[in-house]
């Protein structure tokens, strides 16, 4: 019969020390990400670069983290981002008025309305990913992380997963499904992945953060909406 033999303590496996540094110093700096090296190739292939990476190798662009424990490279990557989505609502915007309004667009009401939508597709891009990203790390952060390791993580990584909205321009509502249903699924891939966040615990929380973040967000949007139209019509 085998008998399981323990190696000498000066032995060491590179694959259990690569694991280790992985799970077990989720800080370890990696190679870096193309929008890290933004400088050396230009801001705009480094963001094409990153964003196709996060839809067809996330797991390696996510342990490229050059920097993981600052957010200023991941910050700027995330505001791009929020013009993919405030162009994808001025996109839907016009899409509607040209099919269901008579009458001729006007600059000072449905101008002002799609600047709006920008603005919120931009800002509510980096602020939702800050409420997201906290929350999550709140909920996972009791016990169901297998490494301790800082909130900025967790905004770094779901940062880079929000590369797939480069394809919230598909029109006709096609694109902003796929794009938040990747992001969502790119979460829990880095939760469980990156972040060493049990799979349960990925899935809950991550459904849970998103879920109750947009639900509130939107709840919010469609009241504003209503006052604002009781109050000046």
């Amino acid at each position: 019969m085998a008998k399981n033999i323990q190696a000498p303590d000066d032995v060491q496996i590179a694959s259990m020390k690569t694991e280790y540094e992985r799970i077990g110093n989720l800080l370890a700096p990696g190679p870096g990400t193309p929008w890290e090296d933004r400088g050396s190739i230009g801001p705009i292939p480094a963001f094409v670069k990153t964003a196709i990476m996060a839809m067809t190798s996330p797991r390696t662009l996510l342990f490229s983290l050059r920097r993981p424990e600052t957010p200023g490279d991941a910050r700027v990557f995330v505001i791009i981002c929020g013009v993919f989505w405030g162009l994808s609502w001025v996109l839907h915007d016009y899409i509607h008025f040209k099919r269901f309004s008579r009458e001729a667009f006007d600059i000072t009401t449905d101008g002002e309305l799609w600047i709006l939508h920008f603005v919120l597709g931009l800002a509510g891009t980096w602020v939702l990913l800050n409420l997201v990203s906290r929350l999550f790390y709140k909920l996972v952060a009791a016990g169901e992380m297998k490494a301790a390791a800082p909130q900025v993580l967790t905004y770094n990584v779901y940062a880079y997963c929000l590369g797939p909205s480069i394809l919230a321009l598909i029109p006709f509502y096609i694109g902003p499904a796929i794009a938040l249903v990747w992001i969502v699924a790119l979460f829990i891939f880095g939760a469980m992945t990156r972040l060493a966040v049990k799979t349960s615990g990925a899935i809950i929380c991550n459904v849970m953060s998103v879920g109750g973040i947009l639900g509130v967000s939107a709840g919010a949007y469609f009241l504003l909406a209503y006052l604002f139209r009781w109050l000046y019509t």
